[in-house]
């Protein structure tokens, strides 16, 4: 293999770059940490504050370490943090509430295949036309 050797997005670190080695690594608990814990980053907000918010502050966590961390029962949120994610959450909802009230404005650009129909042009449409 060389000089060469792997490295862990997730866990920031340098390993022999062997197939069996990233396996084990891959599989251990450090790693799973690590990366749910990145992965938690790209999780709906909303689904997130409701989880928060039925929990009660970590004092492990507050106090400088959990050992827990993701799979902690406690909260691991400031209160300023939460203050935040609720105002993204409020945001979400403003967004998703205009594009459901104007549903027309989220598409304005479509071809003419794809655009809605007119009832009212279609029921003035003559249709004893012959073609050619």
């Amino acid at each position: 293999m060389g000089g060469k050797s792997y490295y862990c997005d997730y866990c920031c670190c340098f390993m022999k770059n062997d197939l069996n080695v990233r396996k084990l690594h891959n599989a251990g608990a450090s790693h799973t940490a690590a990366k749910g814990s990145y992965m938690r980053r790209f999780e709906d907000p909303r689904k997130t504050l409701a989880a928060e918010r039925n929990k009660r502050p970590c004092k492990r966590f507050f106090a400088g370490y959990c050992r827990f961390e993701n799979l902690c029962n406690f909260r691991h949120y400031t209160d300023k943090q939460m203050k935040r994610l609720e105002k993204i959450v409020i945001q979400l909802k403003r967004k998703t509430s205009k594009k459901q009230r104007n549903p027309q404005k989220a598409k304005p650009n479509l071809p003419p295949s794809m655009q809605p129909l007119d009832l009212v042009k279609l029921k003035q449409t003559n249709w004893d036309l012959s073609w050619g």
